[in-house]
C-alpha cells in the first residue's frame, strides 16, 4: 500500500505531500487538483513497473505552468521510498550511464532527503488501474488491440482486456462468462446490488452485451442508463484479468442515485475485505457518498491564490473534535466547506 505521496511541479501540484489510507476519497471544487492527484499516482506506479523510458515525456507534458524545474513524484510504501524525477540529460545506454539521481530511484528505511542512500531501481509499486470510463466506449462492442512482442503484427486482439475508458467491455465480459462462469455470476450479483433493475446479462453470438431488466429483455447497451454502464465497467475492472493493486476512480458518484452510491461503497469495502492488498483512491462531489466514508479517509482540496493545490484531511479541521460525533463526513463537508484548507496552510 502507498502510505504517502509527494508531488512537485506536476500541474497544479506545486509541492504537496498527502497521506493515503487503504480507502481514500478526495473532495473539492472542480479544477482543485483531485484528478491531477489520481493521474500522479497512476504515473508514479507505472514508472516503477518497467515503463520509465516511455514516461519521461508524459511527466514533462504535465509540468506546472511557469516553471522550468524538473517534475518529481515520490512516495513511501512501508519502509520503502520510491521517487521518479524527470531527466536533466538524455537517457544514455546503461553501459555508459552515470546516475545523477534522475529517473527512478529507490531507498529502504532511510532519510529520503539524503540521496546518497538512494540507488537506481526498477522496483515495483502496485499495479495502477485509473478508470476514466466513457459511456460511448462502454456501449461499443469489439475487442481491444494490445501490444504483444510475441506477435509478428505487434498488435493483437485480446478479448479479455477492457481499457480504462471502457472500450472492450463486451468482449471482456463474454470471455469472463466463458472462462470463469462463477466469477461471471458474482459480477452480475454485484451489479444487481447497485442496480436492482438488472435481472441478467448475456451475449449475442457476436459477443455483444445484452441486458435483461424489469423493463424488458435483450436490451442493448445504448438502451440502458449511463449509471448502469458505469457501474458494470467498474465491476469488470475489479473482477477482470487486469486486477488492480491501486484502483483510481474519478467522479465515483457520476450518474448514481444516493442509495446506489452507498451500495457501491459497501461493495468496494467488500472487495477490499476479500482482497486486502487492493488500495482504492477516488474523487467525488457527493455528500451522500462521503457519508459512507470515515473522516480520516476524506481529503479536501482547495486552490490557493497562486493557483496551487492545498490538501488536508477532513479530520484536521479545527472544529472536527467538537462535531465528529454529531455528523457524518458528508455533513461535515457541507458545513465546513474547503476554504479552511488554504487558510490552515497559510497559518502554518
Amino acid at each position: 500500500m502507498i502510505d504517502t505521496i509527494r508531488m512537485r511541479n506536476f500541474k497544479c501540484l506545486r509541492d504537496i505531500s498527502i497521506d493515503l489510507e487503504p480507502f481514500t476519497m478526495f473532495v473539492g471544487a472542480n479544477g482543485s487538483g483531485k484528478s491531477s492527484i489520481l493521474q500522479a499516482l497512476d504515473l508514479l506506479c507505472r514508472a516503477f513497473r518497467g515503463q520509465q523510458v516511455q514516461l519521461d515525456a508524459e511527466f514533462l507534458s504535465n509540468r506546472s505552468h511557469g516553471t522550468t524545474e524538473e517534475v518529481e513524484l515520490s512516495c513511501r510504501s512501508g519502509k520503502d521510498h520510491f521517487r521518479y524525477r524527470t531527466r536533466t540529460q538524455p537517457l544514455q545506454p546503461a553501459l555508459y550511464q552515470i546516475w545523477a539521481g534522475d529517473g527512478a530511484g529507490f531507498a529502504t528505511d532511510g532519510n529520503p532527503s539524503d540521496w546518497k542512500q538512494w540507488q537506481q531501481q526498477n522496483g515495483t509499486l502496485p499495479k495502477p488501474v485509473w478508470l476514466r470510463l466513457d459511456p460511448n466506449a462502454l456501449r461499443t462492442a469489439g475487442s481491444v488491440q494490445v501490444s504483444d512482442p510475441r506477435s509478428m503484427l505487434g498488435q493483437v486482439s485480446d478479448p479479455r482486456i477492457m481499457l480504462p475508458n471502457g472500450q472492450g467491455l463486451h468482449s471482456a465480459t463474454a470471455s469472463m462468462n466463458l472462462e470463469d462462469p462463477d466469477l461471471w455470476l458474482k459480477l452480475q450479483e454485484d451489479l444487481r446490488r447497485i442496480v436492482p433493475a438488472v435481472r441478467r446479462l448475456r451475449h449475442t453470438p457476436q459477443n455483444e452485451l445484452l441486458f435483461d431488466t424489469i423493463n424488458g429483455k435483450g436490451l442493448k447497451a445504448h438502451q440502458v442508463s449511463e449509471g448502469t454502464l458505469l457501474t458494470l465497467g467498474l465491476l469488470t475492472a475489479i473482477h477482470g484479468v487486469n486486477k488492480p493493486g491501486v484502483l483510481l476512480l474519478d467522479d465515483l458518484d457520476r450518474a448514481l442515485h444516493p442509495k446506489a452510491q452507498r451500495e457501491l461503497i459497501d461493495l468496494l469495502r467488500g472487495v477490499q475485505t476479500t482482497n486486502p492488498e487492493i488500495q482504492i483512491v477516488g474523487s467525488t462531489h457527493s455528500p451522500y457518498l462521503l457519508d459512507c466514508m470515515k473522516p480520516n479517509e476524506v481529503r479536501m482540496t482547495q486552490l490557493s491564490d497562486d493557483g496551487s493545490t492545498d490538501c488536508a484531511a477532513l479530520s484536521r479541521h479545527p472544529k472536527f473534535q467538537k462535531w465528529k460525533n454529531e455528523m457524518h463526513s458528508g455533513e461535515l463537508w457541507s458545513m465546513f466547506g474547503e476554504k479552511w484548507v488554504t487558510e490552515q496552510g497559510a497559518a502554518s
